[in-house]
């Protein structure tokens, strides 16, 4: 009898433990669904980022990241913020937040999908205040924070595949290597805009290793077989970027041009340095010179980790640095050095990436002697975008000004080429140039429209191009110009008078 009532109360007793594990589990998918459907895609992101101070340890052994960032916001709306929202790799957890007084701060962190795009998981950090940033203040905090970084192939950036390796090493903001203003949309974050900030990055790895970043080198120091490297921007950066490897350093100080190489690449390096010397030059001469330059340096990745361009920095894969077949992808980063930063809440893309694309050919053109490369160029892109409105109908339906607002800015470097490829064969290259430099120099401290674009174009041109930019930028009968394959001499002819 005994037994059966031990076994009896056995029974109550897990019962009793499985129906607490279940009203736990019940309330933590609750909250989990609350805090998602809080609405993020219906709020504002208004804080400015103006500073920034990071200090990050690599820890080779554990392959970790420790890091300590001083992150100073602005507010310049009328509405008092007492939160701010943060973003950070989903490994990366933050271990305290203090205000400037050192003094710690409240906050929350939760791994959650991104509303707008599931497959993209961050630590989204909320911090509470004590006292609100008031409109015109600005409020400094410091997050100390450590964990690991192992890419984001899963959401579709293959390209995204960082991680802690005494090979190589790459903290970016595209694998969210360190905490930034934000909230879990991809649509609210795009709305905001760039943000525009001076930073300072101390980095301390072993010191066989060397540290490349496209700020100014203020200071190296080594200390027990460590080395932390210092570096300042340059001009108001949009990102962090830093590399990390057994890097070479190739300099022309004259022009004040880097190149960091990886050591079996030195060859390659000097025809990189040489090329952007003559690419510079080139675009230079077109476009006229580039305000405040003090420098630029270009960092050589592993293949596949994707290209990408700062204001004084390229970081390119290494296919460029083995192959003169390869530099085109030089000439297209560099080109946007010469870009207006856009103004449009939700860019298209079309003037930055579009006419990447087609300054890439046009100058295999003239610095590789390549006859025909914007020719097949533009084939190559025409086909390309054929194939996405065969795959998605809405491609052939969204102008370009709106790629943007409907997420199809993948469009731009395609179709967007083409446009530009039209435009210069119907102005001519003299008058084409013109268009571009003079938008350039007109437009690089205030940034732009798309509207500011077509209108400037309009303004300079000496070709009626108002049914142009309607087809082109404003309508969809573009669209069906490349995908009934109507040839470019004859798309260029129904704008001529």
């Amino acid at each position: 009898m005994g037994s059966k009532t031990n076994k009896t109360n056995q029974v109550g007793k897990i019962s009793v433990r499985l129906t607490l594990v279940c009203v736990l589990l019940i309330v933590c998918l609750i909250s989990v669904s609350q805090l998602q459907a809080q609405g993020f895609s219906d709020k504002e992101l208004i804080l400015k980022t103006i500073d920034y101070k990071l200090d990050l340890k690599i820890d080779y052994e554990n392959e970790k990241i420790l890091g300590n960032c001083q992150l100073t916001v602005f507010n310049p709306s009328e509405q008092p913020i007492r939160h701010i929202p943060l973003t950070l790799y989903r490994l990366l957890k933050v271990t305290s937040v203090k205000d400037g007084q050192r003094v710690d701060l409240s906050f929350t962190q939760q791994v959650l999908s991104f509303e707008d795009w599931e497959q993209l998981q961050v630590n989204y950090i909320e911090v509470s205040l004590k006292n609100p940033i008031q409109q015109g203040e600005r409020k400094t905090i410091s997050i100390q924070y450590q964990g690991y970084l192992l890419g984001y192939s899963e959401t579709g950036m293959r390209y995204v595949k960082d991680r802690v390796d005494e090979e190589f090493t790459i903290i970016r903001p595209d694998c969210k290597a360190y905490p930034e203003v934000g909230y879990p949309s991809w649509k609210v974050n795009r709305a905001a805009g760039l943000q525009s900030f001076n930073y300072l990055v101390n980095v301390t790895v072993p010191e066989s290793l060397v540290v490349a970043n496209g700020g100014k080198l203020v200071s190296r120091v080594s200390t027990n077989g460590l080395v932390t490297y210092s570096y300042r921007n340059i001009k108001p950066a949009w990102r962090i970027d830093v590399a990390i490897a057994q890097y070479g350093i190739l300099e022309d100080k004259v022009n004040m041009l880097r190149v960091f190489h990886f050591q079996e690449d030195k060859e390659g390096a000097r025809m990189v340095l040489d090329a952007m010397r003559k690419t510079m030059e080139l675009f230079t001469d077109w476009f006229g010179p580039l305000r405040d330059s003090q420098g630029f340096a270009v960092i050589e990745i592993p293949e596949g980790y994707g290209s990408q361009t700062d204001v004084t920095c390229i970081i390119q894969t290494r296919s460029a640095f083995q192959s003169k077949e390869q530099l085109y992808q030089f000439y297209h980063e560099i080109s946007h050095l010469w870009g207006v930063e856009a103004r449009d809440p939700l860019p298209s893309r079309f003037e930055s990436e579009g006419l990447g694309m087609f300054l890439q050919y046009l100058a295999q053109e003239k610095l590789e002697n390549k006859k025909g490369a914007l020719e097949k160029g533009a084939q190559r892109l025409s086909a390309s975008f054929r194939q996405k409105c065969q795959k998605n109908p809405k491609c052939r339906e969204v102008p370009i000004i709106d790629y943007g607002k409907e997420m199809l800015t993948d469009l731009s470097y395609s179709k967007g080429m083409i446009l530009f490829y039209v435009l210069y064969k119907l102005v001519g290259e003299d008058e084409f140039f013109k268009i571009m430099g003079t938008f350039y120099q007109k437009y690089n401290q205030t940034g732009a429209t798309s509207d500011d674009f077509v209108n400037h174009a309009k303004e300079v041109s000496s070709v009626d191009l108002t049914k142009f930019f309607e087809e082109w930028v404003y309508g969809t009968e573009s669209s069906e110009y490349i995908i009934n394959e109507i040839p470019i001499e004859e798309i260029v002819k129904k704008y001529r008078w």
